[in-house]
């Protein structure tokens, strides 16, 4: 884990934050004692179902959304 100084983050923010962002944890200091840790998000990943919830859950047309989706996209007259 590394550390800087209130006055360090002041003065290089974008280079401790680049460090965040490769995975780093840094520990902020102010006066010796410490007052604060900059760690990275993790990432959670949602799980998303484009079929099945809410007012399209009992479609039967929506079984195959590129179908559907080219069923619409047709031309509705022909020249």
């Amino acid at each position: 884990m590394k550390t800087a100084t209130a006055k360090e983050l002041r003065v290089r923010a974008s280079s401790i934050l680049e460090n965040v962002k490769r995975g780093d944890e840094v520990v902020i200091t102010m006066r010796g004692q410490s007052i604060a840790i900059i760690k990275p998000f993790k990432k959670i990943k949602k799980l998303f179902e484009p079929i099945g919830f809410g007012i399209w859950e009992k479609r039967k047309d929506m079984t195959d959304v590129q179908k559907w989706l080219d069923d619409r996209r047709k031309e509705r007259f022909h020249r």
